[in-house]
């Protein structure tokens, strides 16, 4: 039933992602980039998790939901902010390690357990319930990026990848939702984990953050509030009903004067 419920949202959803990061895969829209992904099969990697395990991508989710987004430990950019994100909207939501788990995996074959061992250690994540920093082989990293049209490429000039910044919900191995995540996506990146845990999500933001909105979602707290468009809406009724007081309001009280 929590599987089922989890397909019926994401693909409900997946049109009306946020805007990518300014790196995002090239001539292909988010929300087209995003919910062209959706029930993709993925292929069951060998890991090898910061604590030194080895496991397969199926063994580490446990049947349960898996949150996977991508990282490099030297990365200067978007890797941190992403898996701070993660991070926030993880504890934001709660059921981290009951109702899903995340993977941080590496796509840097110069990266050793060492290093995402280092990673999470620095975000606080080190033994974190439900949190798994891993690295793989370089063919089992280009397989998995393949499934979910993921890329990256050197820059011989920064000595950096240039990558967009990539969160996937996996269910049974198949994807359910995929996100290119932006500094304004962290609503967005809360609802999303938020039906990893079944919770029902009625609305999300639209792709261009519109201030007009009728209604706003809060996936932390669950609470719905009535915003700025919602006047659109209400204002021509009562735009008439002034215009009625005006016109037809004093004109009754002349002809009760005059009675």
């Amino acid at each position: 039933m929590r599987r089922r419920l989890v397909r019926l949202l994401a693909a409900s959803v997946l049109a009306l992602a946020v805007a990518a990061h300014a790196s995002a895969a090239p001539a292909v829209g988010v929300s087209r980039f995003e919910s062209h992904l959706s029930g993709r099969s993925v292929p069951d990697i060998a890991l090898r998790l910061a604590d030194g395990r080895s496991m397969r991508l199926s063994e580490l989710a446990a049947g349960k939901p898996l949150l996977v987004t991508f990282f490099y430990r030297r990365c200067t950019g978007v890797c941190v902010p992403l898996l701070e994100w993660v991070r926030e909207s993880a504890r934001g939501v709660g059921g981290l390690g009951t109702d899903y788990r995340v993977l941080a995996l590496s796509f840097d074959d110069a990266d050793t357990v060492a290093d995402v061992r280092a990673q999470a250690a620095a975000l606080g994540l080190l033994g974190t319930a439900g949190w798994s920093f891993a690295i793989a082989e370089r063919d089992a990293v280009a397989r998995i990026a393949g499934a979910l049209d993921f890329w990256y490429q050197p820059d011989p000039v920064t000595r950096q990848y240039d990558h967009p910044a990539l969160v996937v919900a996996l269910d049974g191995g198949r994807v359910v939702d995929a996100l290119l995540v932006s500094p304004g996506g962290s609503q967005r990146l809360r609802g999303m984990v938020s039906a990893l845990r079944g919770t029902f999500i009625p609305t999300y933001p639209l792709p261009q953050q519109t201030p007009l909105r009728c209604l706003s979602f809060d996936p932390v707290t669950g609470a719905m509030r009535m915003d700025w468009g919602m006047l659109l809406l209400v204002f021509p009724a009562l735009a008439a009903a002034a215009a009625v007081s005006l016109l037809f309001v004093p004109a009754a009280r002349r002809r009760r004067q005059f009675c």
